[in-house]
C-alpha cells in the first residue's frame, strides 16, 4: 500500500512539474507566436488574377421593407483623396513592377484589437465622417440603402431635417418616378427609428412636442429655387405628392450652388435643434459653378461655406463626369425636319478646370467619353461637407458618341483629380512651367472663347456643282484652315518647349494630360492638312468627278474619315506649308504617339481617348448627289411654327 502511495505521489509530482514547465515555456514563447495579435496575411498578385469584387461591391437593390435596422460607421477621411499635386506613391503601376514578376509573400502585422465596424457604429457619431468622393452604386435602390444608413447615423445624436433638392430638367422626370417608389420603402424603414427613439437618442428622451426624429422638405431647382412642402413633414404621402408637383424648367439652367444657398437660408434657422442634411438628385453638374467667374462670385465656394457653417452634409445622387470637358451632348431628332440636334448638358469636368483640349481638330468636342470620376463641383461639395457623392450608372444611350469603359481601380488611384478650391488650384498650377504650358495650349484652342470665333471648321460641308457658286466658298474655307493650322502650330510649339520637363513632373495625371494632348496636336494637324488638300483638289477637279446621271448631281461635299492620304501638289505645299514627305512623317509620328499613350496609360480614360482618335482616321473623301428642290406648300395650308429644340 505504501508502495502504491509512493508511486502516486511521484506521478502527481511529475505531472505538476511538467505543467509548470509547460506554463513557463508558453509564457516565454508568447512573442514567437505573436501574442494575442493574429497575423494578417497580405499578398501582391498579378492584376489579371484579381476579381473586380475586390474593389467593387454591389449594394442591395431590394424594394422589400426591412424589419430591423443596423448601424454602420460613416466614411473615414483620406488626406490623399482627390489630390494630384504630388504623387500618391511611387508612380509605377503595381502590375507592371518588376518586383512582382515572381510573387513573394510578405507577412505584415496589423493590430486587430482595434474596434471593428460593429463597435465603430456603436461608439462613433457623425463627427468621424469627412465625405466620400465616389460611392459607385448600381442604381437608386442601392444608393437609397446607403443613404438610409447615413440618416440613421445622424439621427443617433440629434433630430434630422432632410432637404431633398430635385433637378427640374425634363430628363429627370423618369428618375423622379423611379425614386418615388423606392422612397416609400426608405421612410417605412425609418419608422423603426421612431418606435425605438428612446434607444437611439441617448442624450435625451423624445418629448411629445415635435417628436418626429426625421422631418423632410421637398424642393427643386432650375434657373430658380422652389419649395413643394409648405412645412417640413414626416408624412410619406405628403412627400410623394410634393415630388409630383416638381415642374420642368424650360430655361435649361440648373443653378445648383445658388439653390443650395437658398435652401440653407430657408431651413438653416427653421431647423434649430435639428441636423440639416441636403440630398441633391441631378444628372448634371450645375451651371453656376462657373470656373471663369472671379473668386468673389464663385457660387461653389459660397455654397460650401454655408454648408460648413451649418455643419450640414450634402448627399448627391449624380452621374459620372465627361472626361476633360464641360459638356455632354444629347441627340434629339426634330419631329418636323428629321434633323438630329446635339443638345448640351453640363456634366464636368472632373477637375477644377479643363485639363484636356476642348477642341477635336475641327470644332468643339461633341463626344461623351466618361472620366471615371464625378463632376468636380458635386464631388467637392460632398467631400468637404462630410456627405457622399453617389455615382449612378448610365442609362443614357442618347448621349452623343457615348463611350464608357470599366477603368482599373488601382490604376485610376494614380490619376485622381485635384479637389482644391479653384483659386488654390490655379495658384499651384502657376508655379509649374510644365502645367502652365498645357493650360495655355488649351486656351489657344478653346472654341468657347469669343476671340476664337473662326476656330471651328465644318467636318462636312455641302457645295453647289456650279463652279461659279462654289469657288468662292472653297477659297474662303481654305483661308480659314490655313489660319487654324497656324494657331495649332503655335499651341503645339508650346507643348514641345516643355517636353524636357515631362519626366520630372511628379503627377502621373499631368503627364498623361501632356502625352495625350501632344499626340492629338500632331494628329489634328495631319487631319486639317488632309482636309485642306482634299478641298482644294476636289474643288478644282469637281466638274469631271461628277457622275453623268439622270437627274444630274447638283451637290457635292468632302467628308473627314478616310484611310487613304492625299499628297499636296506644289501650289498646296506653299499655301499650307507642308510637303508630301513632311505629311507622311507627321502621320507616322501621330500614330506612334497615340499608341504610346495607350500603352503608357493603359486602363485609363487617356488610353480610351487615344484609341478613339486612332479610329477617326486621317484622310477625306468626296461625294456627290442630286438634291431635289423643296415641294411648294399649298396656299391653303399655313406654314406651322417651327418647334425649337428643347433646352436640357
Amino acid at each position: 500500500m505504501s508502495f502504491n502511495r509512493g508511486r502516486s505521489s511521484s506521478f502527481l509530482f511529475s505531472v505538476t512539474v511538467h505543467l509548470v514547465v509547460m506554463g513557463i515555456l508558453a509564457i516565454l514563447t508568447r512573442p514567437l507566436v505573436l501574442g494575442e495579435t493574429p497575423a494578417i496575411l497580405e499578398t501582391i498578385m498579378d492584376n489579371e488574377e484579381r476579381d473586380r469584387e475586390e474593389f467593387e461591391k454591389e449594394l442591395d437593390d431590394s424594394e422589400k421593407i426591412a424589419e430591423t435596422m443596423n448601424f454602420t460607421a460613416g466614411s473615414v477621411q483620406s488626406t490623399q483623396v482627390g489630390g494630384s499635386n504630388a504623387p500618391l506613391a511611387q508612380q509605377t503601376k503595381v502590375e507592371l513592377d518588376q518586383v512582382v514578376q515572381e510573387p513573394d509573400v510578405e507577412i505584415k502585422l496589423a493590430d486587430t484589437s482595434l474596434p471593428g465596424l460593429d463597435q465603430l457604429g456603436e461608439d462613433l457619431g457623425e463627427a468621424e465622417v469627412t465625405g466620400e468622393v465616389g460611392a459607385l452604386v448600381a442604381g437608386y435602390g442601392a444608393a437609397l440603402d446607403r443613404l438610409t444608413q447615413e440618416l440613421l447615423r445622424l439621427m443617433r445624436t440629434e433630430k434630422v431635417l432632410a432637404v431633398w433638392m430635385f433637378d427640374e430638367s425634363a430628363s429627370m422626370k423618369d428618375d423622379q418616378e423611379d425614386l418615388k417608389g423606392r422612397l416609400h420603402r426608405v421612410y417605412e424603414e425609418l419608422k423603426l427609428v421612431q418606435e425605438d427613439a428612446e434607444k437611439l437618442n441617448k442624450r435625451r428622451r423624445v418629448s411629445s412636442k415635435d417628436s418626429d426624429i426625421l422631418l423632410t422638405a421637398v424642393t427643386s431647382f432650375g434657373a430658380g429655387f422652389h419649395v413643394h412642402t409648405p412645412k417640413p413633414t414626416a408624412d410619406p404621402r405628403q412627400i410623394m405628392q410634393a415630388i409630383d408637383r416638381i415642374p420642368i424648367d424650360r430655361t435649361g439652367k440648373e443653378n445648383m450652388c445658388t439653390a443650395i444657398q437658398a435652401a440653407m437660408k430657408k431651413y438653416g434657422k427653421m431647423a434649430r435643434g435639428r441636423k440639416v442634411a441636403v440630398i441633391v438628385v441631378s444628372d448634371e453638374s450645375g451651371d453656376d459653378g462657373d470656373p471663369f467667374l472671379p473668386p468673389a462670385a464663385d457660387q461653389l465656394e459660397n455654397a460650401l461655406t454655408v454648408l460648413k457653417t451649418h455643419r450640414s452634409p450634402i448627399y448627391i445622387l449624380g452621374r459620372e463626369s465627361v472626361f476633360g470637358n464641360f459638356y455632354a451632348y444629347v441627340r434629339w431628332k426634330h419631329p418636323q425636319t428629321g434633323y438630329v440636334h446635339r443638345l448640351p448638358i453640363r456634366r464636368g469636368p472632373e477637375a477644377p478646370s479643363a485639363e484636356q483640349l476642348l477642341y477635336d481638330g475641327f470644332r468643339r468636342r461633341f463626344d461623351s467619353h466618361m472620366s471615371g470620376f464625378g463632376p468636380y463641383e458635386q464631388v467637392r461639395l460632398a467631400r468637404d461637407s462630410g456627405g457622399i457623392f453617389f455615382q449612378l450608372p448610365h442609362e443614357e444611350e442618347n448621349l452623343n458618341d457615348f463611350k464608357k469603359k470599366q477603368f482599373a481601380a488601382l490604376t485610376m488611384r494614380e490619376y485622381l483629380p485635384n479637389l482644391e478650391a479653384r483659386r488654390a488650384y490655379i495658384d499651384r498650377v502657376s508655379t509649374s512651367k510644365f502645367r502652365v504650358a498645357i493650360r495655355e495650349s488649351i486656351a489657344l484652342l478653346n472654341p468657347f472663347s469669343p476671340q476664337n470665333k473662326g476656330l471651328e471648321v465644318p467636318e462636312i460641308e455641302h457645295f453647289a456643282v456650279n463652279p461659279v457658286q462654289s469657288t468662292s466658298s472653297v477659297l474662303k474655307r481654305l483661308q480659314q484652315i490655313s489660319r487654324v493650322l497656324q494657331l495649332m502650330a503655335l499651341a503645339h510649339e508650346k507643348l514641345e518647349t516643355v517636353r524636357p520637363l515631362r519626366d520630372a513632373e511628379p503627377s502621373l495625371r499631368w503627364r498623361a494630360n501632356y502625352d495625350l494632348m501632344a499626340a492629338q496636336m500632331m494628329a489634328y494637324r495631319v487631319r486639317l492638312f488632309e482636309y485642306g488638300i482634299a478641298l482644294g483638289q476636289f474643288g478644282k477637279n469637281m466638274p469631271r468627278l461628277i457622275p453623268r446621271k439622270n437627274p444630274p448631281h447638283n451637290r457635292w461635299e468632302i467628308r473627314h474619315g478616310s484611310d487613304k492620304l492625299l499628297m499636296p501638289d506644289v501650289q498646296q505645299e506653299k499655301a499650307l506649308g507642308v510637303t508630301a514627305d513632311q505629311l507622311r512623317s507627321y502621320h507616322r509620328e501621330a500614330l506612334q504617339q497615340l499608341a504610346s499613350v495607350k500603352e503608357t496609360h493603359e486602363g485609363t480614360p487617356w488610353a480610351m481617348r487615344a484609341e478613339w482618335e486612332e479610329g477617326r482616321r486621317f484622310g477625306a473623301t468626296f461625294r456627290s448627289w442630286y438634291q431635289a428642290p423643296p415641294k411648294p406648300r399649298p396656299a391653303s395650308k399655313p406654314t406651322p411654327k417651327p418647334i425649337p429644340p428643347p433646352k436640357l
